[in-house]
């Protein structure tokens, strides 16, 4: 089983996905770490973060390079789409919250097993949204997963 990493960086929002992995039609996405952090200019504004499935992928948004954990793996199967782009179609209820300061980085790691999953289908995914923010800081976002 090959893992992977991916990085982007997104102004949080209102609604507004910061960082997609997106299955294709044989592979299950396995999300086994998120790591959420700001390099904006500190201050005390509060983002209310959610790790949701998707039933219908994002449209345009950046493409993000992923990279593999041994440099001697294929290529992944998913695929990772950073915000700001036209949003995926999300089930109604979250996964993960995380309200999250900015002045804070969190590390979400899954205990073998309970690694988030993607649904197999071309347009199922997981995404990483920003629901409320205080303002717009840079949320940067990296997801480790396997497949």
């Amino acid at each position: 089983m090959a893992s992977f990493r991916g990085v982007h960086r997104t102004p949080a929002g209102s609604n507004l996905t910061i960082l997609a992995l997106e299955s294709n039609a044989s592979v299950v996405g396995k999300l086994d770490q998120l790591i959420i952090g700001s390099d904006s200019t500190p201050a005390d504004i509060a983002t209310r973060l959610d790790v949701l499935r998707h039933t219908t992928a994002g449209a345009a948004g950046t493409a993000v390079v992923e990279k593999p954990d041994d440099p001697q793996s294929s290529a992944p199967a998913c695929n990772l789409r950073g915000g700001t782009m036209t949003e995926p179609t999300y089930e109604a209820d979250f996964l993960l919250e995380i309200p999250l300061n900015q002045r804070a980085t969190y590390t979400w790691n899954a205990n073998p097993g309970k690694e988030l999953r993607t649904v197999v289908g071309t347009a199922n995914g997981l995404g990483l949204r920003s629901v409320s923010s205080g303002a717009t800081p840079n949320i940067g976002a990296t997801f480790g997963w396997s497949e």
